[in-house]
Order: C-alpha cells, then sequence, then structure tokens
C-alpha cells in the first residue's frame, strides 16, 4: 500500500498485517512473557542484593527511594520499547539507518562488554551463594552455572528463555509474600521509610560516597542497562505490534499504515506500557519488602554483609526468628534470583550483536548464518564475563563499577527513542507520535538523572 496520507479511508488488507492487540485480561496475560523475563532479569541485580544492603545499612532510612526510581525509570524502558513494536525494527538498526546515530550503534555494542562486567558480579554473587550450600569452590560454580546459563539460551529459543523466567519470577514472588507477612513494620517505620532522606556509602557495594550510592541504585533498580537493551529483542521474539508484519515480510512505512493498522499499533503502545507498570509494580513491592525484612533484622543486629557470599550473610533475615529452614528458603530463592539475571543478557546481548553483525554486512560478505553468529556471540558474553571474574576476583566491585560505566548510555536510551518517534510519525502517522506528555516528562527526568548520577561519580 503506497498511500501518503494515513486519514484517506483505506481498508483492511485481507490477512491483516496486524493483529488485534489484547483486548481480554486472559489475552493481557499470554503477552506479559516479555515482561516477566526482564523483571526476573532485574530482581537478582538490583533488588536481591543492592536493596537488602541498603535496608542492612541505613535500616528504613531511604525506603521512598525504591518506588520512586522503580516508577520513574519504567517509562524511559517503554518508549525505547515502544518505538519497536511501532516501528517493526529495533532502535539498534534504527541508529544504523540514521548515519548521525551510528555512534549510539556502536555505543550500544559496546554497552554490552561493559555490563558484562556487572554479570561477572551477579556470577560470582551466585556461586559463592550456592558454595555456602554445598562447598566445593567458588570458580568451581562459576563454571557450573556459566554452563547451565550458556545451555539454557543455546538453543535460541525465546519460549524455553519464557517459560524458564515466569517459573523462576513466581517463585520469587512466593518469596516475597513470606516476607511481607514475617517483617511487616509499624506505623512509625513507614513513616520513617518515606521520610525524605539521603544514604550514605555502603561498603558492601564498595560505594564511597551517599551520591554513588544513590547512582548504583538508580541505575540497577528497575530497567538497569542489560535487562533493558534484552527487552527489545523479547518483544521481537514474541512478534508484539509491527514486529508481527516484519516478520511475515512485510517492510511498512508510517505513510502505508491503514487507519485500523494505526488503531490497532495503539493498542500495542499501550499494551507495552502495562507490561512496564506490572513490571514496575513487582519490583517495587519485591524491593520494599526485602529492605524492610533487612531494616528490621540485619541492621538491628549490626550486620552489614560484603564480598563473595553477600546472600548466605542475608540468612540472619529468617534464621534469627524462623530457623534454618527458612534460611535455606532464602538461599535457595537467592539463587534463583541471580541466575535469572544472569540469562536473559545472555540471551539479548547475543542477539543485538547479531543483528549489529548483520548491519556491518558480515552475511554479505560470508557465508554464515545468523544462528551461527548469534551462538559465536553467546560464547563471547559466556567466556567474558568469566574473564572479568577470574582476574579481578571483587563481585560486588564489578556490580557497582558496571552500573556506572554503563548508566550514561541507560540515560541516552531514556531519551532519544521518543525524539526518533517524534521526527519519524508526526508527518504521517501523528496518531503513533508519543503524546503522554506526563510520562514523556517522567522518561527525560529519568534518562537525565542517569546521565548526572552517573557522569558525577564518574
Amino acid at each position: 500500500m503506497n498511500g501518503k496520507n494515513p486519514s484517506n479511508d483505506k481498508k483492511i488488507p485481507p490477512e491483516p498485517r496486524i493483529s488485534e492487540p489484547p483486548k481480554t485480561l486472559k489475552e493481557f496475560f499470554t503477552y506479559l512473557g516479555p515482561a516477566f523475563i526482564f523483571t526476573a532479569a532485574q530482581i537478582g541485580g538490583g533488588e536481591l542484593i543492592t536493596v537488602p544492603l541498603l535496608g542492612a545499612y541505613f535500616g528504613m532510612t531511604g525506603l521512598f527511594l525504591v518506588p520512586l526510581i522503580a516508577f520513574i525509570k519504567v517509562f524511559g524502558q517503554y518508549y525505547l520499547v515502544q518505538y519497536g513494536v511501532v516501528r517493526g525494527k529495533t532502535f539498534l538498526e534504527t541508529c544504523w539507518d540514521k548515519k548521525w546515530l551510528r555512534w549510539l550503534f556502536f555505543l550500544l555494542m559496546f554497552g554490552c562488554i561493559l555490563h558484562s562486567m556487572l554479570l561477572a558480579g551477579l556470577l560470582g554473587q551466585t556461586a559463592g551463594t550456592i558454595n555456602f550450600l554445598l562447598p566445593v569452590s567458588i570458580y568451581f560454580w562459576v563454571i557450573i552455572v556459566t554452563a547451565i546459563a550458556f545451555l539454557l539460551v543455546f538453543t535460541k529459543s525465546y519460549k524455553l528463555l519464557e517459560i524458564s523466567s515466569t517459573i523462576m519470577l513466581w517463585l520469587l514472588i512466593f518469596l516475597i509474600v513470606i516476607v511481607a507477612i514475617l517483617f511487616w513494620p509499624s506505623l512509625d517505620q513507614w513513616a520513617e521509610g518515606f521520610s525524605p532522606q539521603m544514604p550514605g556509602p555502603v561498603k558492601g557495594l564498595e560505594t564511597t560516597s551517599g551520591v554513588m550510592t544513590v547512582a548504583v541504585l538508580f541505575v540497577v533498580l528497575g530497567a538497569g542497562f542489560g535487562p533493558t537493551v534484552s527487552y527489545i529483542w523479547y518483544a521481537k521474539d514474541k512478534k508484539m505490534g509491527m514486529y508481527e508484519a516484519t516478520a511475515n515480510g512485510h517492510d511498512i512505512e508510517p505513510e502505508d499504515l491503514t487507519i485500523e493498522e494505526i488503531k490497532r499499533l495503539k493498542g500495542w503502545r499501550n499494551m507495552v506500557l502495562y507490561q512496564n507498570l506490572v513490571s514496575a509494580a513487582i519490583l517495587s513491592i519485591f524491593s520494599v519488602f526485602i529492605w524492610v525484612a533487612a531494616a528490621q533484622t540485619l541492621y538491628v543486629e549490626g550486620q552489614k554483609p560484603e564480598g563473595w557470599t553477600i546472600i548466605p550473610q542475608m540468612v540472619i533475615i529468617f534464621t534469627l526468628t524462623y530457623g534454618e529452614w527458612s534460611g535455606i528458603l532464602f538461599i535457595i530463592c537467592g539463587i534463583i534470583a541471580l541466575f535469572s539475571s544472569i540469562i536473559g543478557p545472555f540471551y539479548g546481548f547475543s542477539r543485538l550483536w547479531e543483528e549489529s553483525f548483520e548491519k556491518l554486512g558480515l552475511y554479505d560478505r560470508y557465508n554464515i548464518k545468523k544462528e551461527s553468529v548469534y551462538r559465536i556471540c553467546l560464547i563471547f558474553f559466556t567466556i567474558l564475563p568469566l574473564i572479568f571474574i577470574f582476574i579481578f576476583a571483587r563481585p560486588m566491585w564489578l556490580f557497582s563499577t558496571a552500573s556506572i560505566l554503563t548508566g550514561p548510555i541507560l540515560g541516552i536510551l531514556y531519551i532519544v527513542p521518543i525524539i526518533i518517534s517524534f521526527i519519524e510519525m508526526r508527518k504521517h502517522a501523528p496518531e503513533l507520535t508519543p503524546r503522554r506528555y506526563w510520562a514523556i516528562a517522567l522518561a527525560v527526568i529519568s534518562g537525565v538523572l542517569m546521565l548526572t548520577l552517573s557522569l558525577l561519580v564518574l
């Protein structure tokens, strides 16, 4: 279809290029897979390590930061993923197609390498936690965990990733329900937690100032670099919105859209927003209660976890009051949470580099399949964290440093897609330009804060 005005009265093609967005609650839940993978990937880093550490070091002070950060950052994530669902191509592809944005194309590739330092920290914490239960060698468990994560995403099966992440997420939700029941604070404690106060440095995070602590929390809580970038490919593989048309061989520009297709894309755009709000709600609730649990146990006892075995050091949250069984349950859930934070970026980064090499002309020059390149990239992103953890042997330093280094890239990603959406849609499909100005404002504020805090620390 080559019409240039979306207001023309066009008929829907015999076989619609874009499916109807979910309209019922049942249909809505069938498309929550990308949000579940993202949420499961995020809980292990920010929510299960950073958040309880702050509770252990500061008690209830600073708790207000958790929902504030999670719900501000969700809109930066939303506009990035929404761009692909409406345009049918990833933002990486757009960065390549627009020559003035190619610097961001290469910056995204480089960001995957930087985030591998954070994955190394997560590997170290996962291995240290398992070694607490089954003492062999931390480095032995690093290899085993890496191998399992590698095998899980080697098949390039989005469905397997979605099922695995969803199961792990529900186990973690079960954990937080227990935490909420066991450690519900008093009204005065809630008031203290939501009174604005600035936290200080945290030895367990290897931060040296309050600004650095807030910066690390802002980067890792909610949408961090790895899960954010990977989310783009979850939505693509789920074939949401225009991604479905692209997968079916349709090369559709904004001026080619029919009135009905624009209407459907607006519905898919809303679906992305609802996904992100569900994710932010889960992350906020989980984070608030795990912070409260640490504040009422670790902080009270003067316990300040640090080093390789932060999760086992947090066992006191449960064992002080409820016995050894509860501590073992917490450790198992901690292992699941940390592991889920590794597999998502393994998959997403390999997909990003696979597409990057396509833009760089690799497949035109050589007779090589995309699946083969994906697996080569997966091997690279499997080995790279191992190199970092074996060389530096400081998991939390790697975790915090990678968070700060990827912060500026993430801040840019929260802002630029909004601008590009306006430029591409305002003439031929104005109904699809970003219109929630309050949400745009939150996304821009989030991006500016991400840039500012990270650069201040650097």
